[in-house]
């Protein structure tokens, strides 16, 4: 009986040798899991990936406590849930920063929707401010455009010498009046005198005053003398 009990110490001194050289190797397993955890859970994945760094957590004390207990078999048991720790805690890292990139893209996305928004209705505010100026700009080349048709005219006659060279003083500048209307204007003796001669007035200036014949507070008018 007794010599039986010498292989059987035998096995025992082997396993307790085999765990004695994997002891090392189990503890760096579950320091480079602790890292792991650490480094998930300084990124936020406590919040943005909870579950999964639930598991790691979990699996990284089961393996500290398995490695404390010291017999061969923990030790497998504690290198097992080392390598989940360290897989769950770099699945939780990955998920948080996905996570943290894509809410960092619809930030962006929903700040360059409010951009555009502002930039469209300031556009709409400014479109009457460009219409007015588009207008005013035509006007002004409307009239600069018969200026030069007239002072080529002027030049023709001279040059043809069919008759005197009126000078560009056959025309007079009038500035409207608040409540004034161009027979009112015609009518005024150092214009025509004749309200009826309205027209003359409207043929003349017809580029600034439009279609309906009205005239605004302001305005320049040619007026052509009698």
């Amino acid at each position: 009986m007794r010599r039986s009990r010498f292989p059987a110490l035998g096995i025992l001194m082997l396993v307790a040798l085999a765990a004695g050289s994997c002891a090392p190797r189990v503890s760096q397993r579950i320091e480079e899991a602790r890292a792991a955890v650490e480094g998930a859970r300084a990124a936020g994945a406590p919040t943005r990936s909870p579950e999964e760094f639930q598991v790691a957590e979990g699996s990284l004390k089961e393996s500290q406590a398995l490695l404390a207990a010291g017999d061969g078999a923990n030790l497998v048991e504690a290198d097992y849930r080392a390598a989940i720790a360290t897989a769950m805690a770099k699945s939780a890292l990955t998920t948080t920063k996905l996570s943290t990139d894509l809410e960092k893209v619809q930030t962006d996305a929903q700040a360059a929707k409010e951009e555009a928004a502002r930039a469209r209705a300031e556009l709409d505010r400014l479109q009457p401010q460009v219409r007015t100026i588009e207008e005013t700009a035509r006007a002004a080349q409307a009239r600069a455009d018969r200026a030069e048709a007239q002072v080529a005219e002027l030049k023709r006659q001279v040059a043809a010498g069919s008759q005197p060279a009126p000078s560009l003083a056959s025309y007079i500048r009038y500035v409207v009046k608040k409540g004034e209307t161009l027979p009112k204007i015609a009518a005024r003796p150092e214009i025509y005198g004749d309200a009826s001669q309205w027209r003359r007035l409207y043929e003349a200036n017809q580029d600034i005053i439009g279609r309906d014949h009205k005239v605004k507070t302001g305005q320049v008018l040619m007026i052509p003398r009698p």
